[in-house]
């Protein structure tokens, strides 16, 4: 990596070490950067539909934990998602992010170690990174019980459920009308609430 003449780090793309990626993660002022096999990439601006189920979403969740024992989190705290075979670790920004681990809660951490549940509100633009690499990298982190997909073009949730032998994962699928149950922290939440505000015919236009 190279320095702009204000010190801020410039990309030139391709693989990096962790120190590269937090320096240019740390330095990046009007961007966040997420890393996955061990290459940074630049977060792209989400729609107001996007943002708007995202915080729905977080609310929802929130008010189930206003006493503990779980916190939820937004998408400007970074989360760690363990490492690969190789020891390279991920770092991503989700939508949404549980943790009910105590470390974990402090009012300056910056890094969430032990998330329980991720959510991702789908764009089309990170679709496909969100469904490959980014998923493997959900499912290898040991912490992780429950993956949150959420679709915002129509009412459909897509939740990966991880099962007791610690292994293997369920798939569910909710769509209008449905409860969507994540057992994990004994929550069950509306498709209503997930999408309070959204009007669909609008969101199919900007498409």
């Amino acid at each position: 990596m190279t320095t702009d003449p204000q010190g801020q780090y410039l990309w030139q793309g391709g693989p990096m070490s962790v120190q590269e990626y937090l320096q240019l993660d740390q330095s990046t002022l009007d961007g966040k950067y997420e890393y996955v096999d061990g290459v940074a990439r630049l977060m792209s601006g989400g729609s107001a539909g996007h943002d708007r189920i995202a915080y729905n979403m977080r609310v929802a969740l929130d008010q189930h934990f206003r006493s503990g024992p779980c916190t939820v989190f937004g998408s400007d705290v970074q989360v760690l998602i363990g490492t690969k075979s190789n020891g390279k670790e991920h770092y991503v920004y989700p939508d949404v992010t549980i943790s009910c681990d105590v470390a974990d809660r402090h009012h300056l951490n910056t890094l969430i170690r032990s998330p329980r549940i991720v959510v991702e509100v789908i764009s089309p633009s990170t679709e496909t990174f969100d469904r490959s690499k980014k998923l493997r990298a959900y499912i290898a982190c040991a912490t992780i019980q429950e993956i949150v997909l959420i679709d915002q073009f129509k009412q459909v949730v897509e939740v990966y459920r991880r099962v007791e032998d610690g292994t293997t994962w369920n798939y569910m699928l909710y769509g209008p009308d449905s409860l969507i149950e994540l057992i994990s922290v004994d929550v069950c939440i509306s498709m209503g609430k997930v999408y309070r505000g959204i009007d669909f015919d609008e969101m199919l236009i900007e498409k």
